[in-house]
């Protein structure tokens, strides 16, 4: 067990020292880009590489299930424990409650559509191809709209190489890093359906949430632009990823879809006044817990 205890720590040393790199390059694309483009659309888009190559070889393969599991997976996660934290880690540092800055509702809005589009596929019972032309032309739209939004202010190559690199060291390391907490915790007795239900979930999203965290904690308004990473992560998942799922036509039976449905509108409740306090912070991360067990509950049934 030492031996991959020790790999555990050296991968996790790697991944923070890439998070530090990749919020520099952030901060600085933020003042170039605004907050919209360099935490929605860069880093949302690069800390969703992971789910987003596991996605394409499921519907390749016609694996429709894993597909959609890896799409809609992690807004549970991140829209519940993932905003918890940060709203803590930020209180923790600043003393202060996180408010949000910039144009954010913009990503609220794509979300709260994006759910629309869901809850017509839950009704219909699968997603198809007239779902996934929806979906992508609604990431078009919000391309596009945060494209028009963005400064023209010249763009600094070393805050783009900090990016680039930061966020593909994360990104590559990820997947292995699952591998050993899924190991570790099998050889600690956990079982496997804990580990499916429970640690994989999590740690899936670890580049996510590590990238976020060093953001909020690096300066005030890094809790802001983490929290529309988050947003602009997602708005990739229920868009593009679930667009690729529809053109497999997958069931959409069952409480996970809905689960992650229930926690996108948690995310733009919380989000909509422009703060998320430590108390909602606490509400949040215990609320995944929640979820967790009624999907537990719902497993066991079913078997």
């Amino acid at each position: 067990m030492l031996p991959l205890i020790l790999e555990l720590v050296a991968v996790l040393s790697l991944m923070l020292i890439s998070a530090e790199l990749l919020s520099r390059g952030v901060e600085d694309l933020e003042g170039s880009v605004g907050q919209g483009i360099a935490g929605g659309v860069i880093l949302g888009n690069l800390t969703a590489l992971p789910e987003t190559l596991i996605v394409v070889v499921a519907v390749l393969e016609h694996k429709g299930n894993i597909a959609l599991g890896s799409a809609i997976g992690g807004n549970v996660v991140l829209f519940t424990l993932g905003l918890g934290l940060i709203s803590i880690v930020y209180f923790s540092k600043w003393r202060k409650h996180l408010q949000m800055k910039g144009d954010y509702r913009h990503e609220l809005y794509v979300i709260g559509i994006a759910s629309l589009i869901i809850v017509g596929s839950i009704g219909l019972g699968n997603l198809n191809p007239g779902f996934s032309v929806l979906l992508f032309l609604l990431y078009l739209y919000y391309l596009l709209k945060r494209a028009k939004a963005g400064t023209k202010s010249r763009l600094d190559l070393k805050s783009i190489i900090e990016v680039v690199v930061g966020g593909a060291v994360i990104v590559a390391l990820a997947p292995l890093f699952v591998g050993l907490i899924e190991a570790l915790s099998l050889s600690l007795g956990i079982s496997q359906t804990w580990v499916s239900l429970a640690v994989t979930p999590v740690v899936a999203e670890l580049e996510e949430g590590i990238s976020a965290i060093r953001l909020a904690i690096r300066y005030q308004g890094g809790g802001s632009t983490a929290v529309v990473s988050y947003f602009g992560s997602k708005i990739q998942n229920v868009t593009i990823l679930l667009g690729l799922v529809g053109l497999d036509f997958v069931n959409t039976r069952g409480p996970y879809i809905l689960l992650a449905l229930i926690s996108n509108l948690i995310g733009i409740f919380v989000i909509r006044d422009g703060k998320l306090t430590v108390v909602e912070g606490i509400i949040l991360s215990l609320l995944y817990f929640l979820f967790l067990y009624i999907a537990f509950i719902f497993q066991n049934s079913a078997i």
